[in-house]
């Protein structure tokens, strides 16, 4: 359980930091324009992932239960796959009809031509509906308990993909090169993994079966339509930022928009290893009634967590614009984005703390309040983001983001507590971990900053600095908001868990 759990935190990790590792060579290579068409095509493989239909989990799921033999579980694996050829023909189909009218009606960019535009779509049809596929198999290999071999799978692929393609690019700094490296590499990955897949499940490994089983439609019908469901609120709330942007402001606002995103996403890194530790223990309390205990180490956990990631918000917010020229190398794109930046990381941070309270209803099978929840949320901003961006543009669809998410973690956190924690909401939660923290770490961080850098002129110095100043404020906020034997209980618990 230990190593899939790494391996599962190794997979998510690479997936981030490949965004922090590459971005800035496809700019160098490519331009910022180019950078901004690639962030569209991100958004457009976001939105086709809504086709899933939660295929992937249910095949997870199925794969993973004790009460289906082998046999079952090879015809649900021939009757899934076979829905999924056809949805990839219909990703595929749907991308490649409407490629001339996102090129014409869409894309607001002088760099490249209608033809162009519709062009490189065309070649990410393939790229996106071969992406879903391969996911589904990974889906596959995660079901049988095989994720340290999914996420090795996974990460060669992400390499091979992300990273090989520099190559090329070096001799050849064309967008249309990169989307072709891209959809080759997604269809010879795809098929090696379906080649391993039925190999695993007892399969010849070259056989081609294709079989729709209405007794298993029937059977996981309820399941994968509760997943569609969540996919689908999911899609709308991550990509409808996105999609506004893309439509009324130039698709360089949108290179911008992705780049705060990508540093953003940094905070949930933070708390993954936190959850994965964290989840198994509010499980077992609660399986045995010992929600006294759960809400303990709920308190004692999540004051940490709250400062860490304060902390890291708040470093980043002030030194914005330093961050984003020692990373991409270009004061301009710098000046250009920096601005954005404090309002996502302040996006993200509602999102990271929610996932301590996400685990508290997931350890009591709890998921129905998130669904109302993300359902709700649109109400807001499906207005929201078509009004702000018009008259604010980027900064004012970030906002819209940034004020559903503090709307929805505090109405969460408000929903979990009263259910299960029963904790005081405005002392215990609302005081100890948002104002306090946000107001003592924001008091250091802004001390701090007034000391000169002479660094400034040298990027990898002044990186050392915001690091000495992250650390510093780290060591004296949590010496101040956090007492000594809380700061231990992380340590602790491990050891009294048998």
């Amino acid at each position: 359980m230990k190593k899939n759990i790494i391996a599962n935190l190794i997979g998510r990790f690479w997936g981030i930091l490949s965004n922090f590792l590459f971005i800035p060579f496809y700019i160098k290579l490519l331009g910022f324009e180019s950078y901004s068409i690639i962030s569209f095509s991100l958004m457009i493989a976001g939105i086709m992932a809504v086709l899933d239909a939660g295929l992937t989990a249910t095949l997870s799921r199925e794969f993973a239960r004790n009460d289906k033999n082998e046999e079952q579980k090879k015809k649900i694996f021939t009757t899934l796959e076979t829905i999924y050829y056809i949805l990839v023909v219909l990703c595929i189909t749907i991308i490649f009809l409407f490629s001339k009218t996102i090129a014409t009606q869409w894309i607001n960019t002088p760099y490249f031509t209608d033809d162009e535009i519709t062009y490189f779509s065309r070649v990410l049809s393939f790229e996106i509906g071969f992406q879903l596929l391969l996911r589904f198999y990974l889906g596959g290999f995660l079901g049988l308990e095989r994720q340290i071999e999914a996420n090795l799978y996974q990460v060669a692929w992400g390499v091979v993909r992300n990273a090989i393609v520099l190559i090329p690019l070096y001799y050849f700094p064309q967008l249309d090169v990169f989307f072709i490296w891209q959809a080759v590499t997604t269809i010879l990955f795809t098929i090696l993994l379906k080649l391993i897949l039925q190999k695993r499940l007892g399969n010849k490994m070259f056989s081609f079966k294709t079989k729709i089983d209405k007794v298993i439609l029937k059977d996981i019908g309820s399941f994968a339509g509760g997943m569609m469901l969540i996919a689908l609120v999911s899609i709308l709330n991550t990509q409808l930022d996105k999609i506004t942007i893309s439509k009324l402001l130039s698709i360089e606002n949108l290179g911008y928009y992705t780049l705060a995103l990508a540093l953003a996403q940094g905070l949930i890194i933070l708390v993954n290893p936190f959850s994965a530790a964290l989840l198994p223990r509010f499980t077992a309390f609660y399986s045995i009634s010992k929600k006294r205990e759960a809400s303990e180490l709920f308190a004692k956990s999540s004051l940490i967590i709250s400062v860490v990631i304060f902390t890291i918000m708040m470093v980043m917010s002030f030194f914005a614009k330093d961050i984003i020229w020692i990373w991409t190398g270009d004061e301009k794109i710098a000046e250009n984005s920096y601005h954005i930046v404090p309002i996502i990381l302040l996006s993200y941070t509602m999102l990271a703390l929610a996932i301590l309270p996400y685990n508290i209803a997931i350890a009591n099978g709890n998921t129905k309040f998130n669904n109302i929840l993300g359902i709700s949320s649109l109400v807001l901003t499906i207005p929201g983001y078509y009004i702000f961006t018009k008259k604010y543009g980027a900064v004012g669809a970030a906002s819209v983001f940034c004020f559903v998410q503090i709307f929805v973690t505090l109405i969460y956190f408000y929903y979990i507590n009263k259910k299960y924690l029963f904790l005081n909401f405005y002392t215990d939660i609302m005081l100890k971990r948002f104002i306090f923290p946000l107001l003592v770490i924001g008091l250091l961080v802004l001390c701090l900053a007034y000391i000169p850098n002479y660094f400034a002129d040298n990027r990898i110095l002044s990186l050392t600095w915001i690091g000495i100043i992250t650390f510093t404020t780290l060591i004296l906020s949590l010496g101040i908001l956090v007492p000594k034997k809380e700061l231990l209980t992380l340590i602790k618990f491990k050891k009294n868990k048998n």
